[in-house]
């Protein structure tokens, strides 16, 4: 057999990338069981699919969910993203999870819920084999998970360099207390960025040892978010109250706003550590 060089191996398939959820309910998890082709038995899956254009894998992940189960889903929470071509494409899978709500309409599959225990069977007994599914079980089976709403919600323009500083600092002050954040953009549907995070965030992060954590693609926000978030700041009045005006003018005048500007107005030198000390100062609030 002729082995073939890998160095003619040289292109990578480009992919919008994916979204899954993993969905619980009263401490089960909820699987989908599929015949995927030329494969001799039915296997369990979470439910998940391609992002459409203009589309985050938190919203297709959302859109799956509902389509292939019918069910709604409450916060959901960034649980682990992976790369599971990486050899050869740059497909990534964004894993979400969360508390199911109810369920409305038809199912696309069928589902069933199952414990910890009876999870671990499917697992030995080789009906669980897709990448996302693994992954996302592994952190169910072997840990903790958060699926409470955010005390606070960062939010910017693209959900990429200022609000996700902010989210990684406070969580890290925050991190043997009670309160955790989240955060989400304005515009972060458009995907103009590349990567999952601005290569400034990641070079001030490392400067001041600020851990990473999950490996999060930029979210969008949406209506539900206000609602459910305890506290949401918006980080530049400038910039953010025109488009919170325009996208949701019931809650322009109902988040808090501080003034630190994108890249095209204060470099990120300047920027960031003015937003270091603001998230202090925010810290020092919910601890007095």
């Amino acid at each position: 057999m002729k082995k073939i060089p890998r160095a003619e191996f040289n292109a990578i398939i480009d992919h919008p990338g994916c979204g899954a959820i993993l969905g619980l309910k009263e401490d089960k998890v909820l699987l989908i069981q599929m015949r995927r082709n030329d494969f001799p038995f039915d296997t369990f899956e979470i439910p998940g699919g391609v992002s459409e254009l203009n589309e985050t894998p938190e919203q297709a992940a959302r859109r799956e969910l509902k389509e292939e189960t019918g069910f709604d889903i409450g916060y959901t929470h960034d649980l682990i993203t992976i790369t599971p071509s990486v050899g050869y494409s740059n497909e990534y899978i964004s894993i979400y999870i969360g508390e199911l709500l109810g369920a409305e309409g038809e199912a696309e599959h069928t589902f069933d819920f199952f414990t910890k225990d009876e999870v671990a069977v499917l697992i030995k007994g080789g009906k669980v084999i897709d990448a996302q599914t693994l992954g996302a079980l592994s952190f169910w089976l072997n840990g903790t998970v958060n699926t409470a709403v955010p005390d606070v919600l960062f939010l910017c323009t693209g959900n990429y360099y200022r609000s996700r500083f902010c989210e990684l600092y406070f969580n890290q002050l925050m991190a043997e207390r009670p309160f955790f954040a989240d955060s989400k953009g304005l515009l972060a549907y458009r995907k103009i960025n590349p990567g999952f995070i601005s290569p400034h965030t990641l070079k001030y992060a490392s400067e001041i040892e600020l851990p990473l954590g999950v490996t999060k693609f930029p979210d969008q926000m949406e209506e539900r978010h206000f609602e459910q978030a305890k506290l949401v700041i918006a980080l530049d009045e400038t910039e953010h109250r025109p488009m919170m005006q325009e996208q949701f003018p019931e809650w322009v005048n109902q988040i808090e706003y501080w003034q630190v500007h994108d890249i095209d107005f204060t470099e990120p030198s300047e920027a960031l550590p003015v937003l270091k000390q603001k998230v202090e100062e925010l810290v020092k609030r919910f601890l007095s």
